[in-house]
């Protein structure tokens, strides 16, 4: 059976020596994983166009064991995020949290439409990195079954007291007066309530038109960094990887870019593309960079 999808390359993985498995996010169907033959290969016409980031739409045909990826047309690559090692790790956390948050059929309209605008923004530069971040992260987990509930005070009903508490485990706001000493919130002021309201309750075409300060940025990133920890599972490679970068221009205030000019000063002992995990560098770029691995012998 022959289906045509809409959807972006959330993951690949090396199958073979010629042979590759991607992930995709779709309109119509969700996620799918679908294998594409001979896309590792020099001459084969998929091999420039099967990629993460790639977004288009995919022909696939239905086999015994799952999806084959019969053809592509490739409308986007966001080729731009290469130049950039924090907008890249961040659009790589991005595809990482959609297939952990599972979502359904019915959403996944949105949730693509969502994770195009933060990866094009993160590639063009257009918005605070922080504030793309907080975005996606609390829209995505509220289309996926993880809406805190900004409303209004859980207890009493109050909508906006001088003083708000969001309890971040519960997904909740409570006000002072409703709130007990022992619970684990995180205080949030009403500019700041403003914002996360927006975020979740906002119409998708209008989610990316606004703008807070550096400072507010911040202290909305640690909150939906917190959420994220709290309502996933497992790590998160690519964002781990993000703060280390961004802790290292904080005690160095150097741009990112000297990371390229800097050395490996330890050989990897395993090669060949079957054995590209087992490579080690010492640079933490090298978690980007490395896709492929020069196979044995050349």
């Amino acid at each position: 059976m022959k289906l045509d999808v809409t959807g972006i390359i959330v993951k690949e993985k090396d199958l073979s020596d010629s042979d590759k498995v991607i992930t995709l996010l779709t309109c119509e169907r969700g996620i799918i994983t679908a294998i594409a033959k001979r896309s590792k290969t020099i001459r084969n016409r998929l091999g420039g166009m099967v990629q993460l980031f790639a977004y288009g739409t995919f022909t696939l045909f239905s086999a015994r064991n799952g999806y084959l990826l019969d053809g592509c047309e490739i409308k986007e690559v966001f080729f731009e995020l290469r130049n950039d090692l924090e907008a890249l790790s961040l659009a790589q956390y991005f595809c990482e949290l959609s297939l952990a948050l599972r979502p359904e059929i019915e959403v996944s309209s949105e949730l693509l439409r969502v994770l195009l605008n933060s990866i094009f923004y993160l590639s063009k530069n257009k918005m605070n990195q922080l504030v793309v971040k907080s975005i996606f992260e609390l829209r995505a987990c509220s289309l996926c079954g993880y809406m805190p509930q900004l409303v209004s005070c859980d207890k009493c009903g109050s909508y906006e007291a001088e003083n708000m508490r969001f309890l971040i485990e519960k997904g909740k706001i409570f006000c002072y007066g409703c709130s007990r000493e022992s619970d684990f919130g995180v205080d949030i002021s009403p500019s700041m309530l403003a914002a996360l309201r927006y975020i979740v309750y906002c119409p998708v075409e209008k989610l990316f038109s606004f703008s807070v300060s550096y400072e507010t940025a911040q202290k909305l990133e640690k909150i939906t960094d917190k959420y994220i920890a709290v309502h996933t599972e497992g790590s998160f490679r690519p964002l781990e990887f993000y703060k280390k970068l961004n802790n290292f221009k904080v005690q160095t205030g150097n741009n990112l870019r000297t990371f390229e000019t800097i050395k490996h000063t330890r050989i990897p002992v395993t090669v060949g593309i079957m054995n590209d995990r087992a490579v080690h560098l010492r640079l933490l770029v090298s978690f980007f960079i490395v896709q492929s691995v020069v196979p044995q012998g050349k």
